[in-house]
């Protein structure tokens, strides 16, 4: 019986081992931008120093240059993600954000993606590539100058925010993985009105407000633009 349940032990422990180590190792997938890459790469430096392990896998244009610099093995071709915990996405494309808001999934970094949801994994993907009020697009004349196309962007984060996406921006990327769920924050005004200054300067994904707050026409456009959700408390 004593045997019996030091077996038992130590199979519990390497059962609880291997969820732990799963829970830490991320497959890594570049989609087709270079649109917050850089940053993003730093904040893979600071999860490989924080003890994440995992592997990669790319676009076939991102691929070659990206293979000389990162330290994390590459992916096979169709990799098993029943050993990962995390899928993270350090710069998000604007059409991999379109084919998966969409369900299409005709590529590796969007047939990845997709199945990643469908299995309830956390996906967390960097949304400078496509928001349309993002620094790294106004850094490169990139800022869409047609509404429509800017809402069309917006609306594709929106929706996979809604599939169950973690949207952050690429300097935030290790932070986001790091972190744990934040508690519900207090609206961030309770009356008055809110214009185009305050919405500018709001660092996303949301905005909580109280109803009795105004929020000007402009100030809801910029909102729209850059995909943050307004929520009314």
């Amino acid at each position: 019986m004593d045997l019996d349940r030091i077996l038992i032990d130590a199979l519990s422990d390497r059962i609880v081992a291997a969820l732990k180590a799963r829970s830490r190792r991320a497959l890594v997938v570049f989609s087709d931008t270079d649109l917050g890459l850089e940053p993003a790469l730093a904040g893979l430096e600071t999860l490989s120093a924080a003890g994440w392990t995992g592997d990669w896998l790319a676009a076939p244009e991102m691929r070659d240059g990206l293979a000389p610099r990162l330290r994390l093995p590459e992916a096979e071709a169709a990799p098993r993600l029943t050993r990962f915990g995390l899928v993270l996405v350090p710069a998000l494309s604007l059409s991999t954000a379109a084919k998966l808001a969409t369900g299409i999934a005709d590529d590796l970094p969007s047939r990845v993606l997709g199945e990643a949801l469908d299995r309830g994994l956390r996906v967390v993907a960097a949304r400078d590539g496509v928001c349309p009020a993002s620094r790294e697009r106004a850094a490169r004349g990139l800022t869409p100058k047609n509404a429509a196309r800017r809402a069309m962007m917006s609306a594709h984060l929106e929706e996979i925010a809604a599939q169950g996406v973690e949207l952050c921006w690429a300097t935030r990327l290790a932070a986001t993985v790091q972190g744990t769920p934040a508690a519900m924050a207090a609206p961030a005004q309770q009356t008055g009105i809110l214009g185009w200054q305050q919405a500018r300067a709001c660092p996303g994904p949301e905005l909580r407000l109280g109803r009795a707050v105004r929020l000007t026409p402009l100030a809801s456009d910029i909102l729209s633009a850059r995909g943050i959700r307004l929520i009314r408390e």
